[in-house]
């Protein structure tokens, strides 16, 4: 019996992200050590590649537009706006939009509206760096006359920030070094045109968040630290805070 091309691809695709899932579980557990960087450098590679290689596959003239859908992302624990920050950065990232909501036991809930592929890189995305980012805020020690929370929320609005303003660049670079750009390009602008629509068919009622207040103190330090995370250079992409952030 001859697999359906279809089923082929999908089963290529889920054992590419089980793999990047690996290399982030991985990172995590060896934060802040030079393993932990080469982990994370491996599994941004794989994504862009996800990424990249399925726009180019939708850049053809018969090419038919994929699925739009909703990724419910749960955001536990502490610091939950300062996680919900970063998975919203996330998104724009990848050319999909996010709103929040709150579930009666008081969890936030991001939810991704955007093209499956790129929906499945920020949930990749998010589970992985989340936990990079919280490790590195808890190691943070502020000085005297600023509170460890105020430091720590400062640090990861600076890390949130950072890590989307590269991944922005990353993203250009990546389309311009692909085999056809301007096809990949037009593609990806679509993709972002269409979770606009379907977010607002979807959740009529959002409104942009209010912006949120941080103290400066730990700022900077985010800034560095979300810049030293390898993210694969001119592989990868990002953007803005949305909705929720």
């Amino acid at each position: 019996m001859t697999t359906a091309p279809h089923s082929s691809a999908e089963s290529s695709a889920a054992k590419a992200l089980d793999r990047v899932r690996k290399l982030f579980a991985k990172a995590e557990s060896v934060a802040g050590t030079p393993e932990a960087e080469v982990f994370l450098e491996r599994a941004y590679g794989l994504l862009a590649k996800y990424g990249v290689d399925e726009a180019l596959a939708r850049s053809g003239p018969d090419a038919q537009p994929t699925e739009v859908v909703v990724l419910d992302h749960v955001v536990t624990g502490k610091y939950q706006p300062d996680q919900v920050g970063l998975v919203a950065s996330l998104a724009a990232a990848m050319h999909c939009r996010a709103v929040t909501s709150t579930r009666g036991d008081g969890a936030k809930v991001v939810h991704i509206v955007g093209v499956r592929r790129h929906v499945e890189r920020v949930g990749v995305l998010a589970g992985g760096l989340t936990g990079v980012m919280l490790a590195a805020a808890a190691r943070q020690r502020p000085g005297p006359g600023v509170s460890p929370v105020t430091h720590r929320k400062s640090f990861m609005t600076g890390f949130a920030f950072e890590v989307g303003r590269r991944l922005a660049a990353a993203e250009h670079g990546a389309v311009a070094d692909s085999g056809d750009a301007a096809g990949a390009g037009l593609v990806l602008r679509s993709d972002a045109q269409r979770a606009d629509s379907e977010l607002r068919l979807r959740f009529p009622s959002a409104v942009r968040g209010a912006r949120r207040r941080v103290g400066t103190s730990g700022i900077e330090e985010g800034r560095r630290v979300g810049g030293s995370v390898d993210l694969g250079q001119s592989r990868f992409g990002g953007g803005r805070r949305q909705l929720g952030a």
